[in-house]
């Protein structure tokens, strides 16, 4: 693989790209820590090369072994990085620009973002009704601190161009609907292991149920999908239809898991497949503790992991994956 950086988008998708090694090598904190200096300035295109350039510098000093052209593809994006700002130092001097403002400006977009990664863990449940007995398990109770569960019905469809660019950059793209609000969602392939599974995610609210990528061209990943993407239409590949069962639980560090139980269908033309599965989501916390409350369910409950995710199945299903199981 030849990575060359020769423009500012270069830069931004090799931090894509740096990201999704990472994870795949299991360095998940060195990855979060690029990610959250990386997004914080995606929405001020003044600040965002810095911000790249902190985030390379972090990933030279921690991360002691890399592929060659990894390591040279740091050392072209700083290298890069350091004539841009050079050049632009006259201009932000004139201006009154400070280091300490953009910090601050920078760490302000972090807080204003919503969070990039999503973390989870997926089982296997042989039926609804074992997931209904799960829910009320004094363990989950406990956490839950005996509040209702919230039910939601989720229809998502999945989108791709004819010639399947997204998939073919590691991406998917979807729309959810739910009592009439449409969320469009823009997730990175990222890695799954034994049922946990580590993405990128991005998420924008629409006016209508119709696929576009505007939403996102204030970001780094929306601009490199248009780019590829450009004119092509986003044509529908398969739908899901479930009911979400979901309850918020606090752990004893104060760490949050959202646990929910998804029971539905996957549809991609006449074809279809169950969705009967428990998810473990972290929203904040240590995800120590994800892996073990699923370890504790998957005993009592004999429960195995779900190794695909719903976009791999409905993949698989509409004839554009191939199965590993």
């Amino acid at each position: 693989m030849s990575i060359n950086i020769s423009n500012k988008s270069d830069v931004f998708k090799f931090a894509l790209a740096l990201y999704d090694y990472l994870i795949q090598k299991g360095q998940t904190k060195e990855a979060n820590d690029l990610s959250q200096l990386v997004d914080s300035c995606y929405t001020n295109d003044e600040y965002a090369l810095k911000a790249h350039l902190e985030a390379f510098r972090l990933i030279q000093e921690r991360v002691q072994i890399l592929p060659l052209q990894y390591q040279r593809a740091l050392e072209e994006a700083i290298t890069y990085i350091l004539q841009e700002i050079d050049s632009r130092k006259d201009k932000d001097t004139a201006q009154g620009c400070c280091t300490a403002d953009k910090t601050k400006e920078c760490s302000e977009n972090t807080a204003k973002e919503q969070e990039f990664q999503e973390i989870e863990l997926k089982l296997k449940i042989h039926n609804p009704q074992l997931g209904e007995r799960i829910l009320e398990d004094p363990l989950i109770r406990e956490l839950s601190r005996n509040t209702r569960p919230q039910v939601k019905e989720y229809e998502t469809t999945y989108y791709d161009t004819w010639g399947h660019q997204l998939i073919n950059h590691q991406v998917c793209y979807r729309i959810r609907s739910s009592a009439g609000e449409y969320t469009a969602t823009i997730k990175g392939l990222g890695s799954s292991q034994s049922g946990l599974s580590i993405r990128r995610e991005w998420n924008r609210k629409l006016s209508e149920n119709i696929p576009t990528l505007e939403p996102f061209k204030d970001l780094a990943i929306g601009q490199e999908l248009g780019n590829f993407v450009r004119d092509e239409e986003l044509l529908p590949i398969f739908v899901t239809r479930f009911k979400r069962t979901a309850l918020d639980l606090t752990c004893q560090d104060g760490s949050h898991i959202e646990l929910a139980l998804d029971v539905g269908e996957i549809e991609a033309e006449s074809k279809r497949e169950p969705i009967c599965e428990l998810e473990l989501e972290l929203k904040s916390g240590q995800i120590e503790n994800v892996l073990k409350l699923g370890e504790v369910l998957s005993e009592v409950y004999r429960l195995k992991p779900e190794e695909q995710s719903k976009y791999q199945r409905g993949m698989i299903l509409a004839g554009i994956m191939i199965s590993c199981r």
